[in-house]
Order: C-alpha cells, then structure tokens, then sequence
C-alpha cells in the first residue's frame, strides 16, 4: 500500500509538472523536447511542425484532464510537495524503502531527477529542478545511481 501511494507522487503531480515544463514551456521546449524528439525523427520542416504541435497538444490535453485550465503555479507547487514527500520517505537511507540495492521505485524517480538535474540539457525554466535540488538526499540518490549504474554518464 506505502509503494502505492508514494508511486502516485510520480505518476500525478512530479508527471503533470514535468510534462507542462517540458512540453509548454517555450524554452525548454526548443532546447530539451525538440532536440530529442523533433530533430531526429525528421528533417522536413512542415513534419517537425506538426510533431511539435501534436506532443504540445497531447501534453496539453492531458493536464486539462485534471481541470478547464492549466494552473502553472498549481503543477509547482504540487511537484514541490511531492518532492518534500519523497525526500521524507528516503531520510538518510542510501535507496528508498530502506532497501541496500535500488528497486524499481528507486529507478522511477531516477527517470525524472537524472534529467532534471542534468546541466546539459540546458533548462531554461528551471522551476522543478529547483523544487527538486532543495531536497540534498534526493541529489544525492540521483548522483549515486548514475555513478554506480551509468559510470555517471549525462544525458545527450
């Protein structure tokens, strides 16, 4: 039940948040979503028009499913709660559950804060990287899986 509930944290508020700064903020959107997912697909001008509008709508159209409009300050504040929520639950444990090897929710959480925090991707709305770096134990957790599994490797 306690995985449940902590796994809710990334699947709605951490999620939601990530998709609006991903996706809807222009910025990041040129410099982190289009170099990854836009530029390689194609290199017809007109295709990387309607790929970009197509995941900006579905990102859209999925954090309009919560309410008729999307409150930014909202997506925020929520994310922040969730990450002072898992930096709770981890303390001072070196993996979440206080297990000694990482798990599957460790490796969820590593999905967002490895890329959150990667100063290569050149966020330029850092606002849930922010929310995040408060929380040490949770840039720590990320540093030491992506020392111990990826030879700390950054993103592209």
């Amino acid at each position: 039940m306690q995985y449940e509930a902590y796994m809710s944290l990334l699947d709605t508020p951490i999620r939601n948040a990530w998709l609006y700064n991903l996706y809807l903020v222009p910025p990041n959107f040129e410099l982190v979503a289009k170099p990854r997912y836009i530029y390689p697909a194609t290199s017809n001008m007109f295709v990387r028009l309607i790929q970009s509008y197509q995941l900006r709508q579905a990102a859209a159209t999925e954090l309009l499913k919560l309410s008729p409009v999307i409150d930014v300050e909202l997506l925020y504040r929520s994310a922040e709660q969730a990450w002072k929520a898992l930096s709770e639950l981890l303390g001072d444990s070196r993996f979440f559950f206080e297990e000694e090897t990482p798990g599957l929710f460790d490796a969820s959480v590593f999905a967002y804060t490895h890329l959150l925090l990667s100063y290569s991707l050149q966020w330029r709305d850092a606002r849930l990287a922010n929310g995040l770096a408060k929380h040490d134990n949770l840039v720590d957790h990320s540093k030491r899986i992506s020392t111990r599994y990826f030879d700390g490797m950054q993103p592209a």
